[in-house]
């Protein structure tokens, strides 16, 4: 019995002294799908710098109303967005919605991305935006060389449309 223990413990000892090995191998991957409408077309697209053509709120009742702003958004290659500009003279459009920095996930089905890890950035401090609506998702649409993005609230309903321009 005594045999039987230490040989186990030998056996023991000898496999935790093994060289540990990889568990699978690396799986081949095909090619990036860059044709129409594949996420990485779309994101190529977005990618670069835009600047703020126009900014309009959308009231409950479905009216539009410009409010004066400015801004740039950046889309860089690894899925960042940023985007930094003023509202000015009025009071009901937060700053923050154009001052944020977050992640992209872009879903070309919808023409829409998913915005994540949301900051907005004020003058004195940075922290997560509560006036972003439950879902995270902006849809957009390529007009020429302009990009409309629409802000719609947990309901559905559109409650702003910004226009940007690709930055020359």
């Amino acid at each position: 019995m005594r045999a039987a223990h230490a040989g186990l413990v030998i056996g023991l000892i000898a496999l935790a002294a093994c060289q540990a090995a990889p568990r699978a191998r690396p799986v081949k991957m095909g090619p990036t799908d860059t044709g129409p409408a594949s996420i990485e077309s779309e994101r190529r697209r977005l990618q670069g710098a835009w600047d703020l053509v126009s900014l309009d709120v959308v009231s409950a009742s479905g009216e539009k109303h410009a409010v004066p702003a400015t801004g740039r958004m950046q889309y860089d290659d690894y899925g960042n967005l940023a985007v930094r500009g003023a509202v000015q003279g009025t009071e009901t459009v937060d700053p923050a919605v154009l001052n944020m920095t977050a992640r992209v996930t872009i879903d070309p089905a919808t023409h829409s991305f998913k915005v994540m890890n949301v900051q907005s950035a004020t003058a004195d401090q940075r922290r997560l935006d509560p006036s972003l609506d439950a879902n995270l998702r902006r849809y957009y649409e390529f007009d020429g060389d302009l990009l409309k993005t629409t802000v719609k609230n947990a309901q559905g309903a559109t409650t702003a449309v910004l226009t940007w321009k690709r930055a020359g």
